[in-house]
């Protein structure tokens, strides 16, 4: 165990950490982040749909999360060795002893990081403490499934305030009711199609001084590029058209569509 030096984006928190101690590889702090933290129950879509994530989002940038169980682990466990895994107790202390193995396998192969020093078993306040600093370690933060008033609801208040660009995944109806709500609230984009989202928002970011790719054609774009009347574009490409107004690809000026 060794002390780490604050990253600069820990000092926009009201109250930074003072000091922070690590084990594992270090250099991952200065690559692009990205958080992943949900609820400790998902349903088996997000399940599904969390590895996916965690996986392709690893091939650019290093995921983030809080070590629990549920999309925790999930994220860290198909993200290794880009992941960051912060602790609620001190690094002597295996929390939860179910993820005993992956935490192990975090230590060895990734990095694991704590505020804490020696012996310090989590609290109730400690696991809050411990969301603030992965939220405000990441450029990029994903809420998979969450239920209002839970402690990644209060991660979701945190990314917030701290204006980090945040994302979900498309639910049914009343099955995430945090993620809709962030939604409603257009505090959050929804992520309908994974490499979409990775090439525009990740891999650009980890490869600023490379040739990024290039964005496969997109039909709707192009055909929009002609600044076409609602009526028009929704005939032919019907919600998809609102999806793509949604998630900020295109925008409606008197009736008119734009693209961005």
């Amino acid at each position: 165990m060794e002390t780490l030096q604050t990253p600069q984006s820990l000092e926009s928190l009201k109250k930074p950490p003072k000091e922070l101690y690590y084990i594992g590889n270090k250099e991952l702090i200065d690559k692009f982040k990205v958080a992943i933290v949900g609820t400790r129950r998902p349903n088996q879509y997000t399940k599904t749909i969390t590895s996916i994530l965690a996986q392709k989002i690893s091939k650019y940038a290093v995921v983030v999360s809080g070590g629990a169980i549920g999309i925790d682990f999930i994220a860290h466990a198909n993200s290794i060795p880009n992941t960051i895994m912060i602790s609620p107790s001190s690094l002597d202390i295996v929390y939860p002893k179910e993820n005993a193995k992956l935490i192990d396998d975090i230590k060895n192969k990734a990095l694991i990081i704590s505020e804490y020093k020696n012996k310090y078993f989590p609290k109730k306040y400690s696991f809050i403490e411990r969301n603030r600093i992965v939220i405000a370690l990441s450029d990029i933060v994903i809420f998979p499934q969450g239920d209002l008033n839970s402690g990644t609801s209060s991660s979701a208040k945190i990314a917030i305030e701290l204006n980090k660009p945040i994302f979900t995944i498309p639910h049914r109806y009343k099955e995430s009711l945090l993620t809709d709500e962030l939604i409603i609230n257009r505090n959050a984009k929804v992520i309908y199609d994974i490499d979409y989202f990775i090439n525009k928002y990740i891999s650009p970011a980890n490869n600023k001084n490379k040739e990024t790719k290039e964005i496969k054609y997109d039909e709707i774009l192009e055909f929009c590029k002609n600044s076409p009347g609602f009526e028009v574009a929704f005939k032919k490409f019907g919600n998809k058209l609102l999806e793509y107004e949604f998630l900020g690809l295109l925008e409606r000026c008197n009736n008119t569509i734009v693209t961005k």
